[in-house]
């Protein structure tokens, strides 16, 4: 009788959780769209953001299932100085999926028609953050002439995959997808990131963790694309071996809070000693490389030390 009781009450918190989250789904796509500017790419609205003036553009890329929204403070104080861009990629956060998979060369043509559709002046300074050391190589090896500088913050090494241990990565795996897309269509991941913040490095009151807890509904089913694709695009990656003298700065996050959800300290060592490895090894990219340690940061470097990261720009632009 206790047992069958449980699962009634369970029933019918998940019922009502489910249409909490239809409800506030309904309430935010009448309002999401006010304000914003979009491009059509490939038949699909893009959502973009430029702000400034100038004579160059700094162009921002974000990581794996990460938004435009992760760059505001520091696209906010670098528009005083020149053109910035941020945007969403397809299928994530207010643009809409093209329906093509997640690859190296469509990210790199879809940033190419971006930049051009929106007028954005050359010469680029990239700035890209986790996967976008590997999404933006097509479109550096294509586009040398046309950049000036390239931002690596914290940005993913195309082998980190195959050095890391079956332990360790093993560690570093999500949940299985059902059950991710589960608990965001009962509305499950809503409630509770509510209360808990979806990383240590930054706090729950952030702009982009309100935005992720909100708008996630919409980005999951590209995340999780995104996720299934990434060895294919680090093994693509391994061909663009060289940016030649384009001027390139990596950032590595130093701070303990890097490492902060590895209990085993055999696994979080081993962890730190990859990240260092990989982060010096990006330096072999270009002939005029140099290395930024971001003390008061993790991985999540635009949040945690965006002064560092808006001044190094600032420095490309001197």
């Amino acid at each position: 009788m206790f047992f069958k009781w449980s699962f009634f009450f369970l029933g019918i918190l998940l019922l009502m959780s489910t249409l909490f989250e239809h409800y506030e789904r309904w309430r935010l796509e009448r309002i999401f769209r006010e304000g914003k500017t979009f491009v059509h790419i490939k038949g699909q609205p893009l959502h973009y953001v430029k702000k400034g003036q100038g004579n160059c553009t700094v162009v921002f890329q974000s990581g794996m299932g990460s938004n435009h929204t992760i760059w505001k403070e520091v696209q906010d104080s670098l528009s005083k100085h020149a053109v910035t861009v941020s945007y969403d990629r397809n299928g994530l956060l207010l643009s809409e999926a093209t329906g093509e998979p997640v690859t190296n060369d469509l990210v790199s043509e879809e940033l190419q028609l971006l930049l051009e559709k929106t007028n954005c002046p050359k010469p680029y300074i990239l700035v890209g953050h986790s996967m976008a050391g590997i999404y933006l190589r097509p479109f550096i090896e294509k586009n040398k002439e046309d950049i000036s500088a390239i931002i690596f913050a914290e940005a993913a090494h195309p082998l980190q995959m195959k050095k890391a241990s079956p332990d360790l990565l093993k560690a570093l795996s999500v949940p299985p997808h059902w059950v991710i897309k589960t608990i965001v269509h009962t509305g499950i991941y809503r409630v509770l990131f509510s209360f808990l913040p979806l990383s240590p490095e930054f706090p729950i009151t952030h702009r982009f963790h309100q935005l992720e807890k909100d708008f996630f509904y919409r980005s999951c089913n590209k995340i999780l694309e995104e996720a299934k694709n990434d060895n294919l695009n680090f093994e693509d990656a391994e061909q663009y071996t060289s940016f030649g003298n384009i001027s390139l700065t990596v950032i590595m996050g130093t701070s303990p809070v890097r490492y902060a959800g590895f209990k085993d300290p055999i696994l979080r060592d081993e962890f730190k000693s990859l990240v260092n490895e990989v982060q010096l090894d990006l330096l072999n990219l270009s002939g005029k490389s140099r290395l930024v340690e971001a003390t008061h940061s993790g991985h999540i470097i635009q949040v945690n030390d965006n002064l560092l990261l808006t001044n190094e720009i600032i420095r490309h632009l001197k």
